[in-house]
């Protein structure tokens, strides 16, 4: 079936009324007003909407403004969290690589009780390092394939 143009589809529709004699004209159909409208503000959802605070069920343009600065600052300070523990796996790593060089500089200095040390904390370091990068690493997965099922 062919698809059919706007103007076929309203005279398409099943009328019930009688024909019109053929000296009787069809009347125009009414045209309804094109209403502006502003800006859309959030719609609440069931009675309630996080940004309307004082409880009025209108979100006035104050609020929404407010209610929009929070989401700003609370997507900021996501980024900022995000970055610290990205900044906190990375001096991990370096510090796991650099910890041996520590034993050996210790070593070549004629160090020996601070070689002895450092070589008897390494069990202890190595496990707690790799314990802040595995969860890093693991967040960052949880994180990914958790948005990925939102989608």
């Amino acid at each position: 079936m062919p698809r059919k143009k706007p103007d076929q589809l309203k005279s398409a529709a099943p009328t019930t009324t009688p024909a019109p004699t053929p000296a009787a004209a069809p009347a125009p159909a009414p045209v309804a007003p094109v209403i502006q409208q502003s800006a859309p503000t959030p719609q609440p959802v069931g009675d309630f909407h996080p940004a309307d605070t004082n409880g009025d069920g209108h979100v006035s343009s104050a609020e929404e403004k407010m209610y929009l600065e929070f989401k700003r600052r609370e997507l900021e300070d996501a980024d900022a969290m995000r970055d610290a523990q990205r900044k906190m796996a990375w001096f991990s790593l370096a510090g796991m690589l650099l910890y041996p060089f520590a034993v050996v500089l210790a070593v070549l200095l004629n160090l020996d009780q601070a070689a002895t040390v450092l070589g008897s904390m390494a069990s202890v370091y190595f496990v707690s390092v790799a314990a802040i990068v595995a969860a890093f690493f693991g967040a960052q997965a949880v994180g990914k394939s958790s948005s990925s099922k939102k989608r």
